[in-house]
């Protein structure tokens, strides 16, 4: 297949989102090659993926069976239902799969830190205190401050953050919704406090 068909461009950037790399350089690479055989238990070589986002020339086809493991990486059984699946009319689709970056709260420890940050300039420090609760420690520029309590179970790069039982300067709980217009931009994982 002609690397540069827009199905396959459009499998390049949602790979890219995925893993939050802009795929310019030999550690982009590196790291995605072993994102890769963490997540599925298959490989795709490096040459080939440095191949398949341009950054050795002389090669334009790629075969379907990388394209099927680059689709199970993100969450596709396959190539072909990731074309029917995605690559359809963007303005007549009601749902969709996520393909950006995301992050389970299921998965994170007591203690973790969370950023994340949304437009126009807005940031929270969060600290996760078990069962999907975070405490913020820090805030810029939001409504949300530093001592508020709040839960919720997924960070998705680029989809709003629906929160619930956000207590607020004492408050009673409530829902809030977090980057309603472009979703969180940034979403990032540190040490523990």
């Amino acid at each position: 297949m002609d690397t540069k068909s827009p199905n396959i461009e459009q499998l390049k950037a949602s790979v890219s989102r995925f893993v939050m790399r802009p795929m310019t350089n030999m550690r982009d690479f590196e790291y995605l090659y072993g994102k890769i055989q963490e997540n599925t238990k298959e490989t795709v070589g490096l040459t080939t993926l440095r191949r398949l986002w341009g950054h050795i020339d002389g090669y334009s086809t790629v075969r379907e069976t990388t394209l099927d493991v680059l689709c199970r990486f993100i969450g596709f059984p396959d190539w072909h239902t990731f074309v029917s699946d995605h690559c359809g009319e963007t303005d007549t689709q009601t749902s969709h799969r996520i393909l950006s970056a995301t992050l389970n709260v299921g998965e994170l420890s007591v203690g973790d830190v969370v950023t994340i940050e949304w437009n126009p300039g807005r940031r929270i420090i969060l600290r996760h205190e078990g069962d999907g609760y975070f405490c913020v420690t820090e805030a810029f520029n939001s409504k949300i401050c530093a001592g508020d309590r709040f839960h919720c179970e997924w960070f998705v790069l680029g989809q709003p953050l629906y929160i619930d039982n956000l207590v607020h300067e004492g408050d009673a709980p409530t829902l809030f919704v977090v980057g309603k217009m472009g979703g969180l931009t940034k979403v990032e994982l540190q040490a523990k406090a």
